[in-house]
């Protein structure tokens, strides 16, 4: 069974760009994928390095701008200082506060903001989810992460 839930729907404009690092090169690990302009991104929040890319590439594919990191404070910052399309975290992070308080503080502050919650080991009931949150399964993740952002941003 998939488990993807949508309650709200968005309309939002995007530009796609390449992930690169401070000084157009690649990212070191712990330090956040970055888009090359400031257009809008998907802002994906994933501890686990090999994870965060994969997403990161996936989302690029099929035509969004994203931006990779692998803490709840690293994208705190990057919510205050970009225009992010959307938010996609793992429930579970390491640190002072994990993906459903990130989802939650940073709807506070962008009323607007779409936000998807990823897990492997958690399901929509593990946490509050904020109102017009979707959450996706792992194992489903690649199969249904960009149809749920379309519905969700209104980007084609």
């Amino acid at each position: 069974m998939v488990n993807v839930t949508i309650r709200h729907q968005r309309s939002r404009n995007r530009s796609g760009c390449a992930r690169v690092g401070p000084g157009g090169r690649r990212p070191r690990t712990g330090e956040p994928m970055e888009s090359r302009s400031n257009a809008p991104a998907v802002l994906v929040v994933e501890e686990e390095t090999h994870q965060r890319e994969a997403i990161v590439s996936h989302l690029e594919a099929a035509g969004f701008s994203a931006l990779g990191v692998e803490s709840t404070d690293e994208a705190l910052g990057l919510l205050r200082a970009r225009t992010i399309l959307a938010l996609v975290t793992d429930a579970h992070l390491p640190g002072p506060m994990d993906g459903f308080e990130l989802a939650q503080t940073a709807r506070e502050r962008f009323a607007d903001l779409p936000v998807v919650m990823m897990s492997g080991h958690s399901d929509a009931s593990s946490g509050a989810l904020p109102e017009g949150a979707a959450f996706v399964a792992k194992p489903y993740l690649l199969e249904h992460l960009v149809p749920t952002l379309r519905r969700m941003t209104g980007v084609r």
